[in-house]
């Protein structure tokens, strides 16, 4: 579903504050009183009713704590994503899943495999 453009969220707003009632509002601009309290609220406290940024890239809380994380697994190399998680809670402050965790690991081209001659290990 793609945002209001910016044009009827600018009416919406004026409308409002010309004294239209949020049921009369939404009515006439075919949105939900939600969404006319919603950009009302925005309006008051940024004072703009720009639409925020939907899906792209979001950065991960771990990225700055790459080198951190890979002292880590190379000190213990047989570290599990439980206890890499653990760790990150305890040490960092930082609650993160195992999934993204094990994303991040990737992301970052590290690996908390545990048996490190059965992945040098060719075909039989």
């Amino acid at each position: 579903m793609r945002p209001l453009g910016e044009d009827l969220r600018r009416r919406i707003i004026e409308a409002r504050q010309a004294g239209a009632g949020s049921v009369e509002v939404s009515a006439r601009f075919r949105v939900s009183r939600r969404t006319v309290a919603r950009l009302c609220v925005q309006f008051e406290r940024s004072g703009d009713v720009q639409p925020k940024q939907i899906g792209g890239y979001r950065r991960s809380r771990l990225a700055p704590y790459g080198r951190t994380i890979d002292r880590w697994i190379s000190r213990k190399s047989d570290i599990s994503l439980v206890e890499l998680k653990e760790r990150c809670q305890t040490e960092l402050g930082i609650s993160i899943g195992v999934n993204a965790l094990w994303h991040q690991l990737r992301r970052l081209g590290l690996s908390s495999k545990k048996n490190d001659a059965r992945r040098r290990a060719g075909p039989a």
